[in-house]
């Protein structure tokens, strides 16, 4: 029954193949539609038969597609393909077993017979999975461009991440030369782009076939693929950057290779490579010797056994000889490939190698950090050591010799810096060894001073914050950990909190405010009036510069009230940089619920502070905080305002102090405050009178001056002409202008009573007047001058030429015709004629008329050699000439106007 049902299917496959022609149909005759009988085909007749059958199972492949996407509609069409492909299947079992001959296309069919039979006909894996089941079919291949194609599988990624994939290379291996070198032609091609995780699946799969294979065989491998990869190993092609993509490819091929787990595979590459190593070590160029060193590193290790122990004993002792050598190169390029070559070596052999030999690589990378004048020496070196500090065989030998490295943290290179930062934060990360127990902290904070660079900048930050919160992130500790640090240098943590926003939350900002705040208020309870601790800490000084072996209990009562004071002003410094740090608007006063809490609690604060603290040093920060808080937030800002006048008008306050309170009342748009003060200074100073102020002044007598008060107004003048405020908070030139005018009306005046031989006696206005032309001149020089202010400048330069004592401030003028002729050309340029046309004309006519009213005091100066004056004036002259030479003119009248 079960015969007639197959001879049944039978018909069914070969009436279809009688259709295809007469020559078929004469086949099917002969089969007697049974497939036993293909062993009566000839070789031509069954290459015919299997050509058709070929065309048929093409086709049921495409109908088993369509029947996925419709079975209800097909269903008679696929159960037809069910019956065809189990006749195909039956006669191709009978001609591999019965026939001798198997032509190359039962392969194909086979495999489409695989691909119809089995599911997911469309997934790799699965032909992959197929093709390894039909392995030993694989040799009915005869056609070589047949086999060339079968080797091309070698290139692809499904095949080798599949470990039929990988197993059916290996029977590759096995089937002969031709396989073989099949195989190595197409790894070479892989190699020179493929990604590293499938190097070593390759590597994996030659020393695989090479243990595997017969003595025949292997040595055939070795011969014709290895020595040809180790070949091109040495010889690869690179640059100052190192190999190129397929040498990187062939190094990591070899590692892999020698890292295999069967020491008859590492002994044989490390023999491959042996002689061609020591050969290539001794070359001139440097290419081929960086080459030879990484495959000594490579395919050589301490681990190396011969047979005689001698032998193995001069190898090893040779091996630290060359490397040593090698660190000792003057080519950088050689010295940076044996470090890192080095410390890789190290990471995985350190208990194989003699501590001495250790300790005299150190003191060699030592060495190069301090005198290698290439940086990428000095951070492999970093980088290196922070690969082997990772157990506790080499935890103990390298922590106590990191640091004598502590210098590098000096290192101007930021790679340099950026792997010791590393390599500090890895210790104390993962190994618990303090950074600053290699790197002293005062060294670290000195950095994170000095640094320009923005990145080193970031990684010091990070590392001083590893240790203000390593003893946890309550905020008290972290206040005594500020403190302490800030002891040995207030500068650096002051730039840490500036730049600390991208490590230090603005919520963990604010509470650390709220307890500085409150910290402060504690403190001062404990300390005595301010007045007394002022007294008591410029005492201090003395004491300490005193040399005396006994200190008495009052110097001792002293230096801890100035511990106190030291403290509070730290935390006032902390709390001003991290708002400053924290929050960005505020120039724009744009703030969160958040921010304004915070600016409302130290408002409330700050005044009673300044009051306490106005006569101590602290105070300077107190100030610099007011400049941070808008005024809108503050109770009593007119209050606040005059506590600061105040300190403006006191003569023993320090310029730092003049400048924070003028940088503040100029920030809150206060500096008609600050011209009312500085007017009220001169007057006092100068005790003037109403008549004075009309220019009536006859009587010498009446002219007299405090010099202290004069002396704080130039302070006071100079900070108030800081070049900085021209781009910070006001306008300069407006404000420039109503400063000239005021000097103008107030101090000019006064200099027809200053004698020319009593100058010095009086020399506070003359340097009042020589300021504001310094800075008048720097305007024009930088071009942040307008024609207006030029217009104003001059009129000051001529009201002091006209006084009796005007040859006083000759060389600021001729310094300012200089600069007003090369800022005319600018304003030229930009359409502004008025001060190319008038202006500097007749400043140069006055200036001029002047100089022959003053010819007798210049004939003195120059019996005195004093030829800076003279020099000057030719310098003008010919630059006024040279210079109106070159302007158009309207008409020939003009030149001489």
């Amino acid at each position: 029954m079960s015969q007639q049902r197959g001879l049944s299917r039978d018909r069914v496959l070969f009436r279809i193949l009688k259709t295809k022609s007469s020559a078929v149909s004469s086949i099917c005759e002969k089969l007697d539609n049974n497939v036993k009988n293909v062993v009566l085909l000839s070789e031509d007749e069954l290459c015919e038969l299997w050509q058709h059958v070929k065309t048929i199972l093409l086709k049921a492949q495409k109908l088993y597609k369509q029947a996925a996407n419709d079975k209800y509609k097909y269903t008679k069409e696929f159960n037809l393909m069910v019956k065809l492909i189990r006749t195909i299947t039956l006669m191709a079992l009978e001609t591999i077993v019965q026939r001798i001959f198997k032509p190359n296309i039962l392969l194909q069919n086979i495999m489409l017979l695989h691909s119809a039979i089995l599911p997911n006909i469309k997934d790799e894996q699965q032909h992959i999975k197929r093709l390894y089941e039909i392995r030993s079919a694989i040799m009915l291949l005869k056609c070589t461009e047949d086999v060339r194609e079968l080797l091309k599988l070698v290139r692809e990624k499904s095949v080798m991440s599949l470990e039929e994939g990988r197993m059916l290379i290996l029977h590759l291996f096995t089937l002969g030369e031709q396989y073989i070198l099949g195989i190595h032609n197409n790894v070479k091609v892989v190699l020179q782009n493929i990604e590293r995780n499938y190097i070593a699946a390759y590597a994996d799969l030659y020393v695989t076939a090479w243990l595997n294979a017969t003595e025949k065989f292997k040595k055939f491998i070795v011969e014709n693929c290895l020595q040809n990869i180790i070949f091109h190993c040495f010889q690869a092609r690179r640059d100052s950057a190192g190999r190129g993509k397929l040498g990187q490819n062939l190094l990591l091929f070899l590692a892999a290779m020698h890292d295999n787990k069967k020491r008859a595979s590492r002994l044989m590459i490390h023999n491959e490579c042996k002689s061609l190593v020591w050969k290539y070590l001794k070359v001139p160029g440097s290419f081929i010797k960086c080459n030879a060193i990484e495959i000594l590193f490579v395919t050589s290790s301490v681990q190396y056994t011969c047979v005689s122990k001698d032998k193995n004993k001069i190898y090893i002792q040779k091996y630290y000889g060359t490397i040593t050598d090698l660190l000792k190169n003057s080519n950088p390029e050689v010295c940076i490939v044996t470090i890192n070559g080095l410390f890789e070596m190290l990471e995985k052999y350190w208990s194989h190698v003699p501590i001495n030999i250790i300790q005299n690589w150190l003191n060699i990378l030592l060495d190069h950090t301090k005198n290698a004048n290439n940086s990428e020496i000095r951070a492999c070196i970093f980088i290196g050591l922070k690969k082997i500090l990772v157990k506790e065989r080499s935890h103990r030998i390298v922590k106590d010799f990191l640091p004598n490295f502590a210098h590098s943290i000096y290192d101007e290179d930021q790679m340099v810096l950026e792997a010791l930062i590393k390599l500090l934060y890895h210790a104390q990360k993962q190994l618990g060894i303090l950074f600053w127990n290699i790197v002293p902290l005062t060294y670290v904070l000195d950095r994170l001073e000095t640094t320009q660079n923005a990145f080193v900048l970031q990684e010091l930050i990070k590392l001083v914050w590893l240790r203000i919160s390593s003893n946890g992130t309550h905020y008290d500790k972290i206040k005594d950990e500020l403190a302490y640090i800030a002891t040995s240098n207030i500068n650096a943590i002051r730039r840490f909190c500036l730049h600390s926003k991208f490590i230090i939350s603005w919520n963990t900002s604010t509470k650390l405010i709220e307890t500085l705040l409150s910290m402060t208020k504690e403190e001062i309870e404990c300390l005595p009036p301010a007045k007394v601790l002022s007294k008591n800490c410029n005492k201090r000084a003395k004491i300490i510069n005193k040399e005396s072996r006994h200190e008495n209990e009052s110097s001792v009562s002293c230096n801890k009230d100035f511990d106190n004071y030291r403290n509070i002003n730290i935390y006032i410094d902390v709390i001003a940089m991290l708002l400053k740090a924290n929050i960005k608007d505020i120039d724009e006063e744009k703030f969160y619920n958040e921010e304004m809490n915070i600016l409302q609690v130290i408002a409330y604060a700050l005044p009673e502070l300044f009051k306490y603290f106005r006569e101590t040093p602290v105070k300077d920060s107190i100030i610099f905080l007011f400049s941070l808080i808008p005024p809108k937030f503050f109770l009593n800002k007119i209050e606040v305002i005059e506590m600061l006048v105040q300190q403006l008008c006191d003569p023993n306050t320090s310029d730092e102090t003049l400048l924070s309170i003028v940088y503040l009342l100029m920030k809150w748009n206060k500096e008609d405050t600050i011209l009312f003060t500085l007017t009220h200074l001169f007057t006092e100073s100068l005790n003037t009178n109403a008549k004075h102020n009309q220019n009536t002044v006859n009587c010498t007598n009446d002219f007299q001056i405090n010099e202290k008060g004069l002396e704080l107004s130039l302070r006071i003048l100079k900070h108030l002409l800081h070049i900085e405020y021209q781009s910070d908070v006001f306008d300069a030139s407006e404000h420039f202008s109503e400063v000239l005018l005021w000097i103008r009306r107030t101090i000019v005046p006064h200099m027809s009573h200053v004698d020319v031989n009593i100058i010095e006696n009086h020399h506070i206005c003359i340097k009042i007047i020589k300021s504001t032309f310094d800075v008048s001149n720097l305007l024009m020089k930088e071009y942040n001058a307008t024609p207006k202010l030029c217009c104003d400048i001059v009129l000051l330069y001529c009201s002091c030429l006209s006084s009796s004592n005007g040859f006083i401030f000759l060389n600021e003028i001729f310094d300012a015709i200089m600069l007003l002729l090369d800022f005319s050309k600018m304003a030229y340029d930009k359409k502004d004629k008025n001060l190319l046309k008038t202006i500097v004309p007749n400043f140069i006519c006055i200036t001029m008329i002047d100089m022959l009213s003053a010819l007798i005091i210049i004939y003195k100066m120059l019996k005195l050699n004093d030829k800076k004056v003279t020099n000057l004036l030719k310098n003008v002259t010919l630059a006024s000439k040279v210079d109106y030479q070159k302007q158009p003119c309207d008409t020939p009248f003009d030149r001489y106007y």
